[in-house]
């Protein structure tokens, strides 16, 4: 049974939304569980936001990022979670209450090694701007379909901590973090689509998910992903 939480966040100038975030997930969580914040060295006043809070609520630590980047920003936050279920968590987003419960319950329910959930998106002041995810994309399983154009979005991802030795640790030629989470889940794993909307994606012009990309970037990154499930499901025989 799992019963405890660990939350991994990845933070780099987030002040703007960061007390909103920080807010909406701590409400939800227990005595037992933790908020991990991994930090890359920003030039606003994330640190101080963030330090107010870990000195107020013991769940709340901060850990310093030596990689920079959202790979390894990450990977630093979840190789610190200690708990039995790693939620990922963007640093301004907003948690639906009942996020936890019922996903913590799901995971129970299904032994999934990865549960993906529903999530619509907001503007900068917190208005729903979008349908659900999984009623615009058709999010689903299917290994050929998330590989060639995937719609994981990885702060609506949890597992338990067993699923870190497929994850971890996140290969750093892969660029989209999420897109590496949900395939080598999905490949070597079993993943969980939780239908219910638990998550407000805030979206206001600086979210690294809305950067379009090049094509030969693009392609570069799958050819890179479908290097690396290799040697993952290598290392797992």
């Amino acid at each position: 049974m799992l019963l405890t939480a660990s939350v991994a966040m990845a933070v780099y100038n987030g002040e703007r939304f960061l007390t909103q975030q920080l807010d909406s997930i701590l409400s939800q969580l227990c005595g037992d569980d933790e908020l991990v914040v991994s930090y890359d060295e920003s030039s606003d006043m994330t640190l101080d936001i963030l330090k107010s809070y870990s000195e107020r609520d013991p769940r709340v630590r901060i850990v310093i990022n030596d990689n920079p980047g959202i790979v390894g920003n990450f990977n630093n936050a979840i190789s610190h979670c200690s708990k039995d279920v790693i939620f990922i968590s963007d640093q301004d987003d907003v948690w639906v209450s009942g996020k936890r419960e019922k996903v913590m319950q799901a995971l129970n329910a299904s032994s999934a090694d990865l549960v993906i959930h529903d999530v619509v998106n907001i503007d900068a002041k917190g208005k729903v701007i979008s349908d659900s995810a999984f009623a615009r994309y058709d999010i689903k399983n299917g290994k050929f379909r998330n590989f060639a154009k995937p719609r994981y979005s990885g702060c609506c991802m949890a597992f338990p901590r067993s699923s870190e030795r497929l994850i971890m640790p996140m290969p750093d030629t892969v660029i989209n973090y999420d897109h590496w989470i949900g395939m080598v889940c999905e490949v070597y794993g079993k993943i969980f689509f939780l239908n219910e909307v638990l998550l407000q994606h805030r979206i206001h012009g600086e979210n690294v998910t809305t950067n379009t990309r090049p094509l030969p970037v693009v392609i570069r990154q799958r050819l890179n992903l479908l290097r690396e499930l290799r040697r993952r499901g290598k290392a797992l025989r």
